[in-house]
């Protein structure tokens, strides 16, 4: 964590470079803040309208952490605080959304210093609500800030794009990531062990830290995929019927993939062209069956394709905690 009131694990550059802008009163009026999930695009958005809108700041670009501001932001509460996400039964942000938006950021701060508007994973926005965010970006209101998140630059449209200061965040690595869960009250050795399971992403680590079961489930399904790499067809056939009902089986799939991204990131420049190909078709199976899934396919048809399409144990090498 770096800067008062900045409750971010990692991105340190990130934390500095607002920090910095705060500081000499060039703060952009549009963030896009991109990276994979759990790696802590919508904590950095967070803190930074924290800090925007703390009420007695100890030093400009910080946050007092006490305020009645910087309470109620994480929280999502604030009335400064304009908070769209995808709704439960939407498949993303919409135009309506955008336009109560846009009537709330034209009126004045409640608290007379700013708005700031952060809206979470933009890339799954209509075509209709980027149409309508495109004019506030163009001609924003004064004292509004707006922040977007989204999985990577190239999801979003490139006028939306294009006016937003980019940051993009990577894999915070696992030391940073364990440091801060001992921090959080962990153990040493639980804090590496979460940690390497995290995989660069600290929510992740956070999640798994203070849900021991879902810490116990995960651990299982990564130890389940060399074993069904190492099975006769036949062998991996059985397993997709019995995990075909599963009511957690998009996180057993979640979990091969960050397992098989982990290993093509430590085994870059270790391992041969085959395996390299072997470990990215493995990816591109476990991608299409999350997708299959969620276009509603049927699960065992689904998990039998994966499971034809997935090499064997001998050609991806894997890390030894899996």
């Amino acid at each position: 964590m770096t800067g008062m009131g900045w409750d971010v694990i990692g991105h340190t550059w990130a934390v500095e470079l607002l920090r910095r802008q705060m500081e000499r009163g060039t703060l952009h009026h549009a963030y896009l803040i991109t990276g994979p999930a759990g790696v802590g695009r919508r904590s950095l958005a967070t803190a930074l309208a924290q800090a925007v809108l703390c009420l007695a700041p100890p030093a400009p670009g910080d946050a007092c952490g006490a305020c009645r501001a910087c309470r109620q932001v994480p929280a999502g509460t604030y009335p400064d605080l304009h908070l769209v996400e995808r709704p439960e039964d939407k498949r993303g942000i919409g135009i309506e959304q955008i336009r109560d938006l846009q009537r709330s950021l034209a009126l004045t701060p409640l608290d007379g210093k700013a708005r700031v508007a952060v809206l979470i994973d933009f890339n799954d926005a209509s075509e209709g609500a980027a149409n309508a965010l495109l004019k506030t970006l163009e001609e924003p209101p004064p004292r509004v800030y707006l922040v977007l998140t989204a999985s990577d630059v190239e999801e979003v449209p490139a006028t939306i794009a294009s006016r937003c200061e980019a940051l993009a965040l990577r894999l915070v690595p696992e030391g940073e990531i364990a440091a801060a869960l001992e921090r959080r009250g962990a153990s040493p050795e639980s804090a590496r062990v979460v940690a390497k399971m995290a995989v660069g992403r600290p929510v992740l680590g956070i999640e798994l830290l203070e849900d021991p079961a879902k810490r116990e489930r995960r651990a299982g399904h990564a130890a389940a995929l060399p074993q069904a790499m190492r099975l006769d067809l036949p062998g991996r056939f059985a397993l997709a019927e019995e995990w075909s009902d599963e009511e957690d089986l998009e996180e057993r799939l979640s979990t091969w993939l960050l397992l098989l991204g982990g290993a093509v990131r430590s085994t870059a420049g270790q391992v041969s062209r085959e395996e390299q190909r072997s470990t990215r078709r493995a990816i591109d199976a476990v991608v299409g069956t999350l997708e299959a899934l969620r276009r509603n396919a049927n699960a065992r048809l689904a998990l039998e394709t994966m499971m034809l399409d997935l090499p064997p144990a001998s050609e991806v090498r894997l890390s030894a905690d899996a």
